[in-house]
């Protein structure tokens, strides 16, 4: 009978160890399966990646507030996800990284859609449009066209969208952090040009109407489709996204937005 009651003890303890591990894999497992919408709603907050130092995308105004295009977009979207935008700065060659470590939810930084980007993150559906400029001094008159770049020196950083394609003209690239800082390059003379949206150049005239730069000529085929990037996979997060970007289009938000921080509406392709 002493036995018996050892072995039913025995039998009992097995189940008891049995039955632990099996919650402790179905935690683990529902800890895996949770995706990135769900952990943000869970946070109450949506983390973005942000410069501060890019106007009229992001910046602080005369009172340090943070501010700007994206910065209202990064809250609206935000707000569609019912949660509250939480916003990081850092340099611009640092927060797509931020994203891969997950310091980030996304980047919400006039961030353009490329090839080489799509391989590595999801894209929402593109909520600005804007043409790419070339910008020299306002006596320079010995760039007029692509041909006129090879050998020439650009303000600009290695992860701008056509960074790459400048190098393969013979362009040298000096690197930069913040627009101003490549301003200041060309006006100094230690850059032959500038390669900038549209937008930022349109809201620099606004702020500097007398400045000695000039719009050289535009890309053609090169305009850039502004969206919010994701780590790959987040589908359900990536789907709430483009719901609320569609949803601010339909009631006129970021129209609105445009109108107010890049001076027009850049929130139709030419194309269209």
């Amino acid at each position: 009978m002493k036995r018996n009651l050892i072995r039913i003890i025995s039998l009992i303890l097995v189940a008891v160890f049995a039955l632990g591990a099996l919650a402790s894999c179905g935690t683990k497992k529902e800890e895996e399966e949770k995706d990135q919408l769900a952990a943000i709603q869970e946070a109450g907050k949506f983390v973005v990646g942000i410069e501060g130092a890019y106007p009229p995308f992001n910046y602080h105004d005369d009172s340090g507030e943070l501010t700007g295009f994206d910065v209202e977009v990064a809250k609206a979207v935000a707000e569609k996800l019912g949660v509250t935008a939480e916003f990081v700065e850092a340099p611009w060659d640092s927060l797509l990284a931020g994203v891969d470590s997950g310091r980030f939810d996304t980047v919400i930084n006039c961030v353009s859609v490329s090839d080489e980007r799509k391989e590595k993150y999801d894209f929402s559906d593109p909520y600005v449009y804007s043409p790419t400029q070339i910008l020299v001094r306002t006596a320079n008159d010995s760039i007029k066209s692509i041909d006129d770049l090879s050998g020439k020196k650009l303000a600009g950083n290695s992860t701008n969208v056509l960074a790459s394609w400048y190098e393969s003209l013979g362009v040298e690239l000096v690197p930069i952090d913040t627009s101003s800082e490549a301003i200041n390059l060309l006006l100094s003379d230690r850059v032959d040009f500038l390669s900038f949206s549209g937008i930022t150049f349109s809201s620099y005239l606004d702020e500097h109407p007398d400045t000695d730069i000039k719009v050289a000529f535009n890309i053609d085929d090169a305009e850039q489709q502004v969206a919010i990037p994701i780590r790959k996979g987040e589908t359900r997060l990536l789907d709430s996204i483009n719901q609320a970007l569609e949803e601010l289009r339909e009631d006129g938000t970021i129209v609105a937005l445009s109108e107010e921080f890049l001076k027009s509406d850049f929130t139709v392709s030419a194309s269209e």
